[in-house]
């Protein structure tokens, strides 16, 4: 095995008996990255000469017996809008250039004190709000797997550079699936906590101040044991004393097997049918957590359209706030319909609307009535229209004694470039945990068989742009979606855990990391 290709749990394995050094598994990255990654473009800013600094420091203090942090000398990247202290975090803005972090962000300041090693930063959508990462300043990060997908977004670059080899562990952040949709698509693992489970202290965003729905940090990597791994490391005992969001709950020190745990599974929402592959892997999911003891039992998710809350509440400003943080640069492709939906006077979009609804295009009506500008009377109905649907899926948690659920965490594997401005819909099994604040992972299970990339008849424009986004599909990674009640991330992980040792084996078992083909 080569180093890259080694987990972060296996390099600190390596590291603790001497069968290799930082040094050596920080050059091999390097190396990695410059292999493949004019291909994949995931990073934006590489940290070599201070990772290749650190990593003799840590292999000096591992000689002498002074290791300190439970990540010590072991290299992860960050998403570029996560404050690096002398970095910018420019979310891809060219007017973001030139004003360099003053500090770390709390997360990071964390994993510095654990004397983590920075390889650098990772490439990000424009304004962190798509499903593919592309900007004016950076470019197009490109799926390993196939290089005409996309890896995601908004942590797209992060999932790249993991699944290629180019790095062991990282740290997104997710507002409507920006962490479990890349690792979905590029065949990695990956936990959204629950709101402030870590600190979001230094984490930009280009919708501050919204807080209908909000963007969290979390863990992304090759395995379930790495992503354990930073959750322990990023302790919330510590982060609580520099940042005031943060529950004082620790995370446990072990993590025991399902057996006992009731979980419920679905795998459709009622709003949009996943692909065949999708389906597929939610049932083997189902099958190795009854393997591992799991109690599993049928569920179905009450309010299948509750997206279109959240499509409401960020687009409350008519897009003033997303239009006022571009600035002069382009507005990328992926963004054009929804700004311009978004700017449209109420009159004409509720007389789109009702057309669309008239010729059955009923879900394009419902987005087209959702986006646009509302008083603020209209937002704080929302918002409680939000807390309510909180309060709905916790009762029926408590009626089916779930504690937790198995479901896709998308319709689609990894969708072609520039595919995902028609597709903001897909997103449904996505928006409904992070609207809910419930906690929710994405482990890789299978791959899309070639009699698995067409969808039925299309009935309207969504299941069209779907239709046409899986054409060609085939060979791509997919994963499922585990989800928790509100912080418990542990009980994501046993289930991940059960999981990825029931499938690892399978023949279509997405293994990474990949070389980037086509």
């Amino acid at each position: 095995m080569e180093l890259y290709e080694a987990t972060a749990t296996e390099l600190q394995h390596l590291l603790a008996k001497g069968e290799t050094s930082s040094a050596e598994v920080v050059e091999a990255l390097i190396a990695r990255r410059r292999d493949v990654d004019d291909r994949v473009r995931a990073f934006v800013v590489n940290l070599d000469d201070a990772a290749r600094a650190k990593a003799r420091q840590c292999d000096m203090e591992r000689k002498t017996g002074t290791t300190q942090g439970v990540l010590h000398g072991l290299p992860l990247t960050i998403k570029e809008n996560i404050d690096v202290l002398g970095l910018d975090s420019t979310m891809g803005l060219s007017h973001r250039q030139g004003q360099p972090a003053a500090r770390d962000a709390v997360t990071v300041s964390i994993l510095r004190d654990h004397n983590a090693i920075f390889l650098g930063k990772t490439n990000v959508p424009q304004l962190l709000l798509a499903q593919e990462s592309e900007n004016v300043l950076w470019g197009i990060t490109h799926n390993p797997w196939n290089l005409k997908r996309s890896p995601g977004g908004s942590s797209g670059g992060e999932a790249a550079a993991i699944a290629s080899g180019q790095s062991p562990f990282g740290i997104g952040t997710d507002i409507g699936g920006s962490v479990r949709i890349p690792c979905h698509f590029c065949g990695i693992a990956g936990l959204k906590p629950t709101v402030d489970r870590w600190s979001n202290r230094g984490s930009v965003t280009g919708i501050a101040g919204q807080e209908l729905v909000r963007a969290q940090m979390g863990p992304m990597a090759r395995s379930v044991s790495d992503l354990a791994l930073l959750m322990r490391a990023v302790d919330p005992l510590v982060a609580c004393q520099r940042d005031p969001a943060v529950p004082p709950l620790a995370f446990p020190a072990d993590l025991p097997d399902v057996r006992g745990l009731r979980i419920g599974v679905f795998a459709d929402d009622g709003f949009l049918r996943p692909n065949p592959a999708i389906a597929r892997a939610v049932q083997l999911a189902r099958e190795a957590l009854v393997a591992a003891g799991a109690v599993v039992v049928d569920y179905t998710p009450p309010e299948p359209e509750l997206m279109y809350v959240w499509l409401a509440g960020i687009s409350s400003d008519g897009g003033a706030t997303l239009r006022a943080a571009v600035g002069r640069d382009p507005v990328v492709r992926q963004l054009q319909n929804t700004m311009k939906i978004a700017r449209l006077p109420g009159l004409v979009r509720k007389a789109l609307a009702k057309a669309m609804l008239a010729r059955g295009d009923r879900r394009t009506g419902r987005l087209l009535q959702a986006l646009g500008e509302k008083p603020v009377a209209t937002y704080w109905q929302l918002t409680d229209q939000r807390t309510q649907l909180r309060r709905t899926e916790f009762d029926a948690w408590n009626a089916a004694g779930l504690d937790a659920v198995l479901c896709p965490p998308h319709a689609l594997p990894a969708m072609p470039l520039g595919t995902s401005g028609d597709l903001t819909l897909s997103l449904s099994y996505a928006f409904r945990y992070v609207m809910l604040n419930f906690p929710a992972g994405v482990v890789p299970v299978t791959r899309v068989k070639d009699d698995e990339t067409e969808r039925p008849a299309a009935a309207d424009r969504l299941e069209k742009a779907c239709a046409a986004a899986e054409v060609g599909s085939e060979g791509l990674p997919v994963g499922v979606q585990v989800v928790a009640r509100p912080y418990r991330e542990d009980v994501v992980l046993r289930a991940m855990a059960a999981i990825e040792a029931g499938v690892r084996g399978a023949l279509l078992y997405p293994g990474t990391p990949v070389e980037p083909l086509g």
